[in-house]
């Protein structure tokens, strides 16, 4: 067992996840020159599952032909509706769509980051665990593929790097991760950073 397979055992994740709650871990405020205020709410779910000893997480691949975030690798989610009672239901239901994960087999830990996205929306990421087997569906409608990695081999320096870009006059660093030929960047790459941090015990809050 490699040190980093021993940092994610799946207890000692689960222990840290635990700390978790509605409030979310991390929040920002507003991006440089995106307003603050019209920003459309939405949440996404960061859903893990055990498989062979590793604790992984669950990533949909957007299709080409999207509006929005087309050809991009995410967490399930979207917008929220007025049927939701609130974020954590619009995870949830969302998940439900995509991935055909239904809300009521997901053990939902908590909150881990609400931020602002330069496509205008503050999104909140929820991090929650299903037990395997599973049958997961990718509604083809949203979902081009979808894939699973253990967070081990993502915490490995190997597959991460940062690369800066411009917008509104503003450079930012992101965070990117290769894996299996897939490329994790942009917001979702900064929730994996944060998911990462926290399953490995390197947990930190930050207001607004």
């Amino acid at each position: 067992m490699s040190a980093l397979d021993d940092l994610y055992a799946p207890d000692r994740v689960r222990r840290r996840l635990e700390s978790l709650n509605d409030k979310p871990r991390q929040r920002f405020g507003r991006i440089p020159g995106l307003p603050r205020k019209g920003l459309t709410k939405a949440a996404v779910l960061a859903p893990l599952t055990e498989i062979e000893g590793q604790i992984c997480a669950v990533f949909t691949k957007r299709p080409d032909t999207m509006a929005e975030h087309s050809g991009e690798v995410s967490f399930p989610g979207g917008r929220s509706e007025e049927s939701d009672p609130d974020l954590r239901a619009t995870a949830l239901r969302e998940t439900e769509e995509e991935i055909a994960l239904s809300a009521g087999d997901v053990h939902l830990y908590g909150a881990l980051v609400r931020m602002p996205t330069v496509t205008g929306y503050e999104v909140t990421t929820f991090v929650g665990e299903f037990d395997q087997p599973y049958d997961l569906e990718p509604n083809p409608r949203e979902i081009e593929t979808l894939f699973v990695a253990p967070l081990a081999r993502l915490a490995d320096p190997s597959c991460h790097r940062m690369e800066t870009r411009s917008w509104a006059g503003m450079d930012f660093d992101l965070h990117f991760y290769d894996y299996d030929g897939h490329v994790i960047w942009g917001a979702t790459g900064f929730m994996l950073h944060l998911l990462l941090e926290v399953a490995g015990g390197e947990s930190r809050q930050t207001g607004d």
